[in-house]
């Protein structure tokens, strides 16, 4: 794989690939190396066992986000399809849409992609328990995950914990801790008894990114984490924690990747809108030195679908198709089954006409692409490492000021309960 390809994996900050770096690879490392250290500074015996939990929660969950997501939702697609289903039609298409829905694309691709619009009309027979088999994807690969990660493996870990506890009958050096009362859940948690499943609801929930379905994970994963705390000092602290963890994982990524654009082309009049893989696409640099690249006259998602329709072949198309924005058949018909995101075709139509202005002013486009290119690749590397810093390192040390600030002790609040109970 070229290395301009993976760094385009690391800097889409719309997908998982950035999130599964600063987890496994640098955030899991750092917090359960610090939350050791921090313990350590008040008992040798708590600090183990507050780095081994940290290390099966964070990395427990990085299982869950790695393997059971995947499995969950390649087996929701395998029922899909064993009730005679496509799973590969996108759900946006169920929607009320004048330019992409099923009735639209089975009446514009009837004769162009007839086999795939056999799969939009089954779906158009039966919408209503299409809809449910997807609704059913949608719960099975979020409540699971939720449950395991937010509440069976705190569970787990906590109850591991006390084992170890009880079976030693040692206790912690004296410090001076606040009195902590047990507290019953808050309203604030998520009470499953009590919640009704209505599929007429949830049908909004249908067509969502993968981005949005990983918020929505993660939320639910903060409710069971403040719901299973042993303590009002371990809800408090995880609730502070899951906040700066969401933030720092979905918005500041983006808020970083927009700064360090705006930065390098301030400082080095350098355009770094474009993903790596087009910077280093050799027919792409060729076509924009000879003004050959042919782009949509029009940003209206009407001529936006007939230009990547009707020139499937056209550069503009391949560079859509290579960065996932369209799918099309090997006979270069565009899949009936997928739809496509209008604004993020613009959004790179607008990358594309923007490199093309400010590398044909440099007087040389080859050259330009070659600083671009390095450029792109700094931000994108810097990005994660930034974002990183600050999950692996900035947000424990004040999740750890906050907790010395609450309790008057660097020891986990969950396990100095513990502790105190034998």
């Amino acid at each position: 794989m070229k290395v301009s390809n993976i760094i385009s994996a690391l800097g889409n900050n719309n997908s998982i690939y950035p999130l599964l770096v600063r987890d496994c690879g640098i955030e899991n490392v750092a917090k359960v190396t610090m939350t050791y250290k921090q313990n350590k500074k008040e008992s040798d015996f708590i600090a183990k066992h507050a780095a081994r939990e940290r290390a099966v929660e964070e990395y427990g969950t990085s299982a869950v986000w790695l393997g059971g997501v995947p499995f969950i939702g390649f087996l929701a697609d395998k029922i899909i399809e064993k009730k005679g289903f496509s799973s590969q039609i996108s759900t946006e298409l169920l929607k009320d849409n004048p330019l992409q829905s099923l009735e639209t694309n089975i009446s514009r691709f009837k004769n162009s992609a007839p086999d795939l619009v056999k799969d939009l009309e089954k779906v158009l027979d039966n919408k209503s328990a299409f809809k449910k088999l997807q609704v059913g994807k949608f719960l099975a690969t979020t409540i699971i995950p939720i449950a395991l990660m937010g509440f069976v493996l705190p569970r787990l870990n906590f109850n591991y914990t006390k084992k170890k506890l009880e079976e030693t009958k040692k206790e912690l050096p004296v410090v001076d801790f606040q009195s902590v009362k047990k507290q019953s859940v808050t309203a604030s948690a998520v009470s499953i008894k009590s919640s009704k499943i209505s599929f007429k609801g949830l049908d909004s929930l249908l067509g969502i990114s993968n981005l949005q379905k990983m918020m929505i994970l993660d939320g639910g994963l903060t409710a069971g984490r403040i719901r299973t705390a042993r303590n009002k000092d371990e809800k408090a602290e995880v609730a502070f924690k899951m906040a700066g963890m969401c933030y720092l994982n979905y918005r500041a990524p983006k808020l970083i990747e927009k700064g360090l654009n705006k930065l390098t082309k301030r400082l080095f009049g350098i355009n770094t809108e474009l993903d790596t893989k087009i910077l280093d696409n050799k027919e792409f640099i060729s076509a924009v030195k000879n003004k050959l690249v042919e782009l949509p006259k029009s940003d209206a998602p009407e001529k936006m679908l007939e230009f990547i329709e009707t020139k499937p072949d056209s550069l503009f198309s391949k560079l859509a198709e290579g960065q996932k924005l369209v799918q099309y058949t090997a006979d270069r018909i565009r899949d009936p089954r997928k739809y496509v995101d209008i604004k993020k075709l613009n959004g790179l139509k607008e990358a594309v006409e923007g490199f093309m202005t400010d590398s044909i002013e440099s007087g040389s486009v080859e050259k330009y692409a070659k600083k671009a290119l390095k450029a792109k690749s700094f931000n994108v590397i810097a990005n994660v490492l930034i974002s990183s810093f600050l999950l692996a390192v900035a947000l424990p040390k004040v999740q750890f000021l906050f907790r010395k600030l609450r309790t008057n002790s660097n020891i986990e609040p969950g396990i100095r309960l513990e502790n105190e109970r034998k």
